[in-house]
């Protein structure tokens, strides 16, 4: 009897999604998760705009209060073959460089206060040659 095991795959991936926004129907709807990253992405875009002295009313600044955010989010917000966002991707990249990220996991078990860490560097280098036994042996066939 085969044994089933548990999938996790992207297409049974549940999602909630906004149906109407404002009493205005949005069609197929927007997933939740995207909405409320928008949501964040263009209030810190703003409060980094006004900040800036950036006024809305100038030449550019139409394109520059509305094109950052969504391309932010546009990409962001991208799924990869696995399901996971992109988003996440770029979190676990900035992440990645805080120390405290490379601190060296100890063993609490072992004693090793006393030792000096020191690095070890190994060479190896391999030579492969044919083997003898089977260069001079004929190829046997399979029964």
């Amino acid at each position: 009897m085969p044994m089933t095991l548990p999938t996790d795959t992207a297409h049974i991936r549940l999602e909630s999604r906004q149906y109407e926004l404002f009493n205005r129907p949005l069609g197929q709807g927007i997933s939740r998760r995207k909405l409320v990253i928008s949501g964040v992405a263009g209030a810190l875009w703003l409060l980094v705009m006004l900040i800036a002295g950036v006024s809305l009313l100038s030449g550019f600044g139409p394109s520059l209060y509305l094109v950052p955010p969504f391309v932010a989010v546009h990409f962001g917000t991208r799924v990869d073959d696995s399901g996971r966002m992109a988003l996440l991707g770029w979190y676990d990249a900035v992440l990645a460089r805080f120390p405290r990220r490379r601190v060296v996991i100890r063993n609490p078990l072992m004693d090793t206060t006393r030792r000096i860490p020191q690095i070890l560097r190994v060479a190896v280098s391999t030579e492969l040659h044919p083997s003898r036994d089977t260069a001079a042996r004929p190829a046997q066939e399979s029964p």
